[in-house]
């Protein structure tokens, strides 16, 4: 019960984030996803045919020097 909650605290903390970038009104629409990078894991949010998705991958993420021209006008490094 414990690890559930704690789950359910990380999609919290995820959203904060979300909205203090795209701002309180902000919502996800059909399609929409985002990526938040945690300790020890990475959490995948996303919005399909209506309903909201998770998806925990345990581990640091690999890091990668490389920018991707179609994401051009990003302010991601």
């Amino acid at each position: 019960m414990v690890m559930l909650k704690q789950l359910d605290e990380a999609v919290g903390r995820a959203f904060d984030e979300f909205k203090k970038k795209f701002g309180e009104d902000a919502k996800l629409e059909n399609g929409d996803e985002f990526v938040t990078v945690l300790n020890n894991a990475v959490l995948i949010i996303s919005l399909e045919n209506g309903t909201l998705k998770t998806n925990f991958i345990g581990g640091a993420p690999f890091r990668v020097n490389m920018t991707l021209d179609i994401f051009e006008g990003s302010d991601e490094e």
